[in-house]
């Protein structure tokens, strides 16, 4: 009778043992999935491809933005998050990568990055990840307005690189050094030259501020140098009205050619109001100033443009419906009329739709 006894508690013992062994090892958490579409039909009133902001630039045309796929893994203090990209919109951001020919017939890689979580309030991430200028995301989802400003369009879309951020409370720091901005390979940019990035930022309970900073290699194949400034903030008045604001300066300088420096700068407003959880109107006002712009700026270089956008955003389950008209008035004739004449005034209006999944 005793050996049993002795041998049930052996089992006993080693069942539970076992059972300790199995609590302790760490079990991978499952891979989160996610993703976006969009698309839209524009039409300009002047039938014209008036647009000088990225995206949109269309006319009389159903248009496939973009579809993404994205996926998240978090495995103790390390995590990776891959984001690839699929249509014109996704080749007009990687637009290094693309030629007009192949915009629309490639998988780009939007981001790829790793990051490693040294302490509770430390991180460091590696790999290519969208820009920290600005108000506006490259993924349509994430806008209230579906055409982009002249701020978000002429500013930098990511950086490849190693970034470092610290985070306190309420408050955030980040410091990184990146390949030339907008290029994922310093080699297929041609040069060696980094960029530097950095924020400071504010996240309160019913607000927001970031301090954005990048300065290095923007063009190499121009020999140009970019400086830029910039801040963002937001702010919930109620459960039904929220403000966004974003103040940015630019200045660019040539290596060889102080003619072809130069700076501009811009304002941009924002108003959201829902009237319900399926029905919001988002209002964007935008003055951008191009006066003293470098020739690399192009259309834009040497006026000034005060834009308006009124976008309704009709919510069904996951899928956006985006009713919106644009009107842009700019200091010179820098658009097209009917007769294909310059003239200073744009006017469109499109229809978008989003869904997130």
């Amino acid at each position: 009778m005793k050996k049993v006894l002795h041998i049930l508690a052996a089992m006993l013992t080693s069942s539970f043992a076992f059972a300790q062994e199995d609590a302790e090892t760490p079990v991978s958490p499952a891979t989160t999935w996610g993703g976006s579409a969009d698309a839209y039909y524009k039409y300009d009133f002047s039938k014209q491809m008036n647009g000088l902001t990225s995206f949109t630039n269309s006319q009389d045309s159903f248009e496939l933005g973009m579809a993404s796929v994205n996926a998240g893994h978090t495995f103790g203090k390390a995590s990776v998050f891959v984001d690839l990209g699929f249509g014109k919109r996704a080749g007009e951001f990687s637009y290094n990568e693309t030629t007009d020919k192949d915009i629309n017939a490639k998988f780009l890689i939007k981001q790829l990055f790793f990051t490693y979580q040294l302490t509770e309030k430390f991180k460091l991430v590696a790999g290519s990840f969208g820009t920290h200028i600005g108000y506006e995301v490259l993924d349509a989802v994430g806008n209230k307005n579906y055409s982009m400003s002249y701020a978000f369009s002429y500013g930098p879309f990511f950086n490849t690189g190693v970034k470092a951020q610290y985070t306190s409370g309420k408050f955030t720091a980040m410091f990184g050094i990146t390949n030339p901005t907008d290029f994922k390979s310093a080699m297929d940019a041609g040069s060696s030259q980094k960029t530097y990035i950095g924020q400071l930022g504010y996240i309160g309970e019913t607000g927001s501020a970031y301090l954005n900073f990048t300065s290095g290699s923007s063009n190499p194949a121009s020999d140009e140098n970019k400086t830029q400034f910039d801040l963002v903030a937001s702010k919930t008045i109620s459960d039904s009205f929220a403000l966004g604001f974003n103040a940015t300066y630019a200045k660019t300088a040539n290596d060889f050619d102080s003619t072809l420096d130069g700076d501009w700068f811009s304002l941009v407003g924002y108003a959201n109001y829902s009237f319900n959880p399926s029905l919001l109107l988002a209002y964007r006002i935008e003055y951008f100033d191009a006066k003293d712009a470098a020739p690399s700026l192009g259309t834009l270089t040497g006026s000034n443009v005060f834009a308006n956008t009124i976008s309704l955003n009709y919510k069904v389950g996951k899928l956006t419906i985006i009713p919106e008209f644009r009107y842009d008035a700019a200091s010179e004739d820098i658009f097209l009329d009917s007769d294909a004449a310059p003239t200073g005034g744009s006017f469109y209006g499109l229809i978008a739709t989003t869904y997130s999944f």
